[in-house]
């Protein structure tokens, strides 16, 4: 493994294997500068993990999905922004000008 899992409840989970999965996964997702791919693919791992062990509704695999699942989905978006797309084009950040009538 070669990325720093800081789940200290997940992160025995997180073998070599799984770690492969989740950059697999997160390389279908398009192209990112390194640092936002290995960020992804923690939490990603992370996922993966809980969504293997997860025994029922209420354990802590489900409580730990949940919240990575809306992180990743954050982080996604923000790394979308950060990283260029094919051409070397960065997404653009939009805002809408409040003015006073």
């Amino acid at each position: 493994m070669s990325l720093d899992y800081r789940d200290a409840y997940l992160k025995d989970f997180c073998d070599y294997d799984v770690e492969q999965l989740a950059y697999t996964d997160v390389d279908l997702l398009g192209t990112f500068t390194d640092a936002w791919r290995d960020r992804l693919t923690i939490v990603r791992a992370y996922i993966l993990v809980c969504q293997e062990n997860k025994a029922s509704d209420e354990d802590l695999f489900t409580q730990k999905l949940e919240m990575y699942n809306k992180e990743f989905e954050g982080l996604l978006a923000k790394a979308r922004t950060a990283s260029p797309d094919d051409d070397g084009n960065y997404a653009p950040i939009y805002s809408i000008p409040l003015e006073r009538a």
